[in-house]
């Protein structure tokens, strides 16, 4: 996708183990207060240990530079059914917010579950997080429900 003359926007999938202290950046502009305070070195460690061969991980690369990340993996991993899939990772550097990118996102991601075959994505958002309730809303989610401080989203990828 072109976006202007001087500005290439695309969205590319990594295949592969990731290496996540290459996407620093990423991890920091979405690290949530809940997560409580951390070193650099621990969020790797815990973007390593929640990760999967099963995960898709896709960038937004804004002239090449990456901007933005999703990841998702069918749920649960460990069921052979590819009904469900949910969302781990969406996230836009904070000083791309609020010009679409984050829609641009989602909607690859929903569009990326479709054509895997998947019949419903779900996602969670801590209650506070106005900007990803938002999206979630903007790309079609309905609440499911309710637990602690999130809310859970689902969407019928069928419609």
């Amino acid at each position: 996708m072109e976006l202007g003359e001087d500005m290439k926007i695309e969205i590319v999938e990594v295949k592969g183990k990731m290496d996540y202290s290459s996407i620093l950046d990423l991890i920091n502009a979405e690290w949530p207060k809940e997560f409580g305070e951390a070193t650099d070195l621990e969020k790797i460690g815990e973007m390593e240990n929640s990760s999967n061969e099963l995960d898709i991980n896709k960038f937004l690369l804004k002239d090449n530079k990456r901007i933005g990340w999703y990841r998702y993996s069918r749920w649960p991993r460990e069921e052979i059914n590819h009904d469900f899939a949910h969302t781990f990772d969406i996230v836009v550097l904070p000083e791309y917010k609020g010009q679409g990118f984050g829609k641009l996102l989602m909607n690859d991601m929903i569009d990326d579950c479709r054509e895997k075959g998947f019949k419903n994505l779900k996602s969670r958002t801590f209650m506070n997080n106005e900007d990803s309730i938002r999206l979630h809303q903007k790309c079609g989610f309905k609440e499911a429900f309710k637990v602690n401080d999130s809310i859970v989203w689902e969407i019928n990828l069928n419609e």
